[in-house]
């Protein structure tokens, strides 16, 4: 029987956990390796288990040597022992959890045969990037190579009650398995978000140490250049192109995600929303409303075929927009429009 290996990615404070075969080369480009986690895998927690067993029988045989040496030392021994346990069980605990499992197969060919009804088509003109199709236990996608649209890359199948991705895929040029190859893992990310408070949207994010900005809208109104701007004097660029927002512990936070690039998770609080656009001089334009709120909902990332999922999102948004100015912003890409920010923000 061939044998498993596990790998493990922290996304957005997600952790997906990766089921590779041994055999063969499995691959992520670039763009995953800054998002690599340190959980803890089956055969460390063997380890930890067997350094245990050692630690208790040792610690038995220093007691037999120190029965005579009085209570107080037989309180440190047991305090010392409490902890190591407590440390233990932590350890244990904290490898086991994962939000979401990840099955990666060889060949498309060997993917269940058991889909229903096409539901969704992204196309780009007769061909499609990928497509959704109903599924007994949840969906299953569809995707074709996005440099050619004519082949099927992967066939993939998402159990909603068990949270769990089961991806059959074609070995790549190099005759290496690579599951999460775009646009798998955003389309992975995205019913993530339908299943959180989350939203997955184009945008560029920033944060100057006190304050974090995003700047939306489609291509071309400025949202990369917003962020050089920022990052110029002296900012931290979450990202210049798509984001994740999730609100913890009552608050929102956007995130990077992997790209075609390599870089390392980042995160940070979100104060105020721009929707920027190119115009003659600054103008700032701060709004109210469900008017203002669909504006913003129009950048994030949907699929639009599920009613219950277009709700779920709406409803992020006009969270966001109960807790977060949103703005439109007229721009002269200029580094005066960051003091003309400012200053309208603390007014």
């Amino acid at each position: 029987m061939m044998s498993d290996a596990r790998i493990h990615l922290k996304i957005a404070d997600f952790i997906l956990e990766l089921i590779v075969p041994e055999e063969g080369c499995f691959v992520l480009d670039g763009g995953f390796e800054g998002f690599f986690s340190e959980t803890e895998t089956e055969t460390e927690t063997e380890t930890e288990t067997e350094r245990e067993r050692e630690t208790e029988a040792e610690t038995e045989t220093e007691r037999e040597r120190e029965t005579e040496r009085g209570t107080e030392a037989e309180t440190k021994r047991s305090t010392s022992r409490s902890l190591s346990r407590s440390r233990s069980h932590s350890r244990s605990h904290s490898s086991a959890v994962a939000d979401l499992k990840i099955n990666c197969h060889v060949g498309c060919e060997n993917a269940p045969r058991t889909w229903g009804k096409e539901l969704y088509s992204a196309k780009n003109g007769e061909l499609a990037l990928w497509r959704i199709f109903d599924w007994t236990d949840g969906i299953c996608i569809h995707v074709n190579d996005s440099e050619e649209l004519s082949r099927l890359q992967h066939i993939a199948f998402y159990d909603v009650k068990q949270q769990t991705w089961s991806i059959y895929s074609d070995v790549n040029e190099s005759g290496s398995l690579e599951s999460l190859r775009y646009p798998m893992l955003p389309l992975i990310l995205y019913y993530l978000s339908t299943e959180h408070q989350a939203l997955l949207i184009h945008a560029s994010g920033v944060f100057d140490g006190s304050h974090g900005r995003l700047f939306s809208g489609f291509s071309g109104v400025g949202k990369s250049t917003m962020a050089g701007l920022w990052q110029a004097s002296g900012a931290e660029v979450i990202n210049d192109d798509r984001l994740m927002l999730r609100k913890i512990d009552g608050h929102w936070w956007m995130y990077n995600t992997p790209m075609y690039y390599s870089d390392v998770p980042k995160k940070a609080p979100l104060h105020f929303i721009y929707l920027p656009y190119h115009h003659p001089s600054n103008l700032y334009e701060r709004g109210t409303g469900i008017q203002t709120s669909m504006r913003f909902m129009a950048h994030c990332i949907q699929h639009g075929y599920k009613e219950k999922h277009v709700q779920w999102h709406l409803d992020q948004v006009m969270d966001i927009a109960k807790h977060i100015p949103i703005t439109r912003l007229g721009v002269v890409p200029t580094t005066e429009v960051l003091t003309f920010i400012k200053e309208h923000e603390s007014a």
